[in-house]
């Protein structure tokens, strides 16, 4: 499907890469709008533009920016976060060429950091559904309010379901971990920490499709300074444009 696809090569609410047949759009753009469930809850729209090319890598660039409640009322929203991410080539084998292995590369901006990232995914496509894992990288290269510099992996499991011609979903667990000691913990006061996507596809047309779902996260430390104990959960609404 061809929502799917596109997910797959951009985020990752979110990255993910190319799991499903090529089709002819070389460009896409997709816009995002996420809202957590907190008492100061942040509002998040993403813009992004990914180019595909024929060897089927791609080069995605990402845009986003947010409100907090009660400390972000009016105005323009504030930047968060310029993300740059290429998907190399993938390397297919197996039988009917089922299995594909992919490296990415990428790195994030922020105003007060910056973080380079590196990823490899294995899958394995079935008739209508395929099943993906992926590792990924990421290290401050500069952080202005704290001299630890934090280095963090990741590990995603991807799981697609093809329910007709429209229809589509996707599950997307991943588990997000420290990989040194000395910098500051994660919002929960631990060195890891969970998230699930449940996210649905429908293609409105060859060109636009429709997603929207659920992220479920831990909740935040007990000592946290904002919305202690409370879960930065998120509803998410997007739309894709192909051409």
């Amino acid at each position: 499907m061809n929502a799917i696809r596109f997910i797959k090569c951009t985020f990752a609410v979110a990255l993910i890469t190319t799991s499903l047949p090529a089709f002819s759009a070389s460009n896409m753009i997709t816009m995002k709008l996420e809202k957590t469930t907190n008492d100061h809850s942040l509002t998040l729209p993403k813009l992004a533009y990914t180019r595909l090319f024929d060897d089927e890598s791609s080069l995605m660039f990402e845009k986003d920016w947010y409100w907090q409640e009660d400390y972000h009322d009016s105005g323009w929203p504030k930047h968060d976060e310029a993300f740059v991410n290429y998907t190399l080539p993938p390397y297919v084998f197996g039988a009917e060429n089922s299995w594909s292995f992919t490296p990415q590369i990428g790195a994030k901006f922020r105003s007060n950091n910056t973080r380079a990232l590196a990823a490899l995914r294995l899958e394995y496509k079935g008739d209508g559904w395929s099943l993906a894992t992926r590792y990924r990288y990421e290290k401050e290269t500069n952080n202005e309010n704290n001299d630890n510099k934090s280095e963090v992996g990741r590990i995603d499991i991807f799981a697609t379901y093809t329910i007709n011609d429209q229809w589509a979903l996707l599950y997307n667990p991943h588990y997000h971990f420290k990989q040194e000691s000395s910098s500051p913990d994660f919002g929960n006061g631990e060195r890891k920490y969970w998230e699930h996507e449940f996210i649905a596809f429908y293609d409105t047309s060859d060109t636009s499709s429709l997603f929207g779902g659920y992220i479920l996260r831990d909740k935040n430390s007990d000592e946290a300074a904002l919305d202690p104990g409370q879960r930065n959960s998120s509803w998410l609404l997007g739309y894709i444009y192909k051409f």
